[in-house]
């Protein structure tokens, strides 16, 4: 289920308010402090979420709430903090997202614009890559949660998919590509729209 797409670790800017005192792991309802430990329990707990969000999806209109409601139900076990905005500024390597003052505002303009393009609705099969890659590289940029936005990112766009008639499978590309598309998303969809192409099926 997991095609390691939300896998590669973000790291704040400057000392995390989300972490333990002097450690680099996420305060948790578990009281865990081993980070090794932390991600095991996490990657079991929201496996466990994604299969039941293939069962039972959260449905909503494609709005920041919306968003908020599906991280909250992937992470809600495990981060106090899921379904809420960071608040604090992350990066990955060299890629720094979007100024977490600036969340609220960017992600209502974006998703604003998906509903006036009538979330997709009624395009050919490129153009929908086209614009589904451009929606999908721009939550990533915005990575409006700490931790966890890979896989609740990738459930929002797999419903916008189902409403536009596609089913989306990950695991018809290597999990690095799709990595690699993600990462080169943030200056260039190129890349990210050939995965699309080879991951969506009517």
């Amino acid at each position: 289920m997991d095609s390691g797409f939300g896998k590669y670790d973000v790291y704040a800017v400057a000392g995390s308010i989300y972490c333990y005192r002097d450690t680099n792991v996420l305060k948790n309802r578990f009281g865990l402090r081993d980070g090794a430990e932390l991600k095991a329990v996490e990657a079991d707990i929201s496996l466990i979420r994604q299969n039941d969000l293939m069962e039972r999806p959260i449905l909503g209109r494609f709005t920041a709430t919306h968003l908020c409601n599906i991280h909250r139900c992937l992470l809600g076990d495990v981060y106090p903090f899921a379904g809420h905005f960071r608040r604090e500024d992350i990066m990955k390597g060299t890629t720094r997202f979007l100024h977490y003052r600036d969340i609220p505002g960017k992600l209502t303009a974006l998703l604003g614009q998906l509903r006036e393009e009538h979330r997709l609705s009624g395009l050919s099969f490129e153009r929908f890559v086209e614009r589904s890659a451009h929606y999908f590289a721009e939550l990533n940029y915005i990575h409006p949660f700490r931790e966890g936005n890979g896989r609740a990112i990738r459930e929002f766009m797999r419903l916008l998919f189902l409403k536009n008639g596609y089913e989306v499978d990950w695991a018809a590309v290597p999990a690095e590509e799709l990595l690699a598309a993600m990462e080169e998303s943030v200056y260039n969809t190129a890349r990210l729209q050939e995965v699309l192409r080879v991951c969506l099926s009517k």
